[in-house]
């Protein structure tokens, strides 16, 4: 199996349960984040994730099945969550280990974890290259940023019965169409200038303000990844 590249952009310039590979942002506008990173094999763009230490970027685990001004690093080693599963994207979540750790500057750097769960009715920023229009696809050339709420579990509960559980967080955005969609698998939702998410999965058609995506609850998994980046 061909590893797998991370690529760092710095500056990025030219109802059914739906993985969210290969997406854009919707309602989206461009944007540059130091710690964004897109991941390929050979030349076959698979995922976003972010840098989240100089030798580490986590993504989603869904995705291991599958510029300007960048670093490019091959992978060492990629490490799924032990208990992730796929049916129901329950522990949606993988590191991967650079080959070399990137040089930190002012557009590469890492993004600290969230140091506790996410507040219903917070505004976080999603990121991606995913579609920018749903159920057609239209792929940007930019990396795309957009404002969402968070949703409390029981209303995203209600909304998503059986589906949810409570290491999945729902975000959405009831005013307009501001959603991840195919192709943002693997990218962040940013909260306090902290990672507080991942994209993982959502309906079949993006940007339906009355279905929020739902993202990988990364304060559940804060010890997982801090041991598993220690022993690693």
């Amino acid at each position: 199996m061909k590893v797998l590249v991370v690529m760092l952009l710095v500056l990025v310039t030219a109802g059914r349960r739906a993985s969210r590979n290969v997406l854009w942002v919707i309602e989206g506008t461009s944007c540059d984040l130091p710690w964004q990173a897109a991941l390929f094999k050979g030349d076959k763009f698979i995922c976003g994730g972010t840098l989240v230490a100089r030798n580490w970027v986590l993504t989603a685990a869904h995705c291991h099945d599958p510029g300007i001004s960048e670093q490019r690093r091959l992978s060492a080693k990629v490490i799924s969550y032990p208990r992730y599963d796929p049916a129901t994207k329950d522990g949606d979540l993988m590191l991967v280990k650079l080959l070399q750790p990137v040089h930190i500057n002012e557009r590469v750097k890492p993004l600290p974890l969230a140091s506790h769960c996410p507040v219903p009715g917070k505004t976080c920023q999603i990121s991606g290259w995913g579609s920018t229009t749903s159920p057609e696809v239209t792929f940007p050339e930019d990396l795309h940023c957009a404002k969402v709420t968070i949703v409390s579990e029981e209303q995203c509960r209600r909304i998503y019965p059986g589906s949810i559980t409570p290491n999945m967080v729902c975000a959405g955005e009831p005013r307009n169409r501001a959603d991840s969609c195919q192709g943002d698998s693997g990218g962040p939702l940013v909260c306090d200038g902290r990672l507080q998410g991942i994209v993982s999965w959502g309906p079949g058609v993006c940007g339906d303000p009355q279905k929020p995506g739902v993202y990988v609850n990364l304060c559940k998994y804060t010890r997982w990844i801090q041991e598993t980046m220690r022993r690693n």
